[in-house]
């Protein structure tokens, strides 16, 4: 090494710097995502919505017609049909159960 250079002396391989190490944790992340949406659809068979997706809905109750995405408003899924689903457009929240007409905007 040349005292007068400041710069360590390293010697690395042209190999050694084209293999990159393995990310588990993009694997466990594909697998998360893999998951969440086998839920999801699961979900959207049972209750016969359409979660994650742009809709235009009017609830029991309501003149007004809303757009948004729905989604879940918890992540705990309800035991049974009959406890219902709660959801969430934007920052209104309300059960399955509440909605009157459902139509898909995506």
């Amino acid at each position: 090494m040349d005292e007068n250079s400041g710069q360590l002396d390293f010697n690395f391989s042209v190999d050694d710097l084209l293999e990159f190490p393995r990310d588990l944790g993009e694997e466990g992340l594909y697998q998360f995502h893999s998951e969440q949406r086998q839920a999801i659809q699961a979900l959207e068979e049972k209750f016969g919505i359409a979660l994650n997706k742009r809709v235009c809905l009017r609830l029991c109750g309501w003149s007004e017609e809303f757009e948004g995405k729905l989604m879940l408003d918890t992540l705990l899924p309800p035991r049974s049909r009959k406890e219902g689903l709660r959801l969430r457009l934007g920052k209104i929240t309300f059960d399955h159960t509440d909605i009157e007409f459902c139509r898909t905007l995506d």
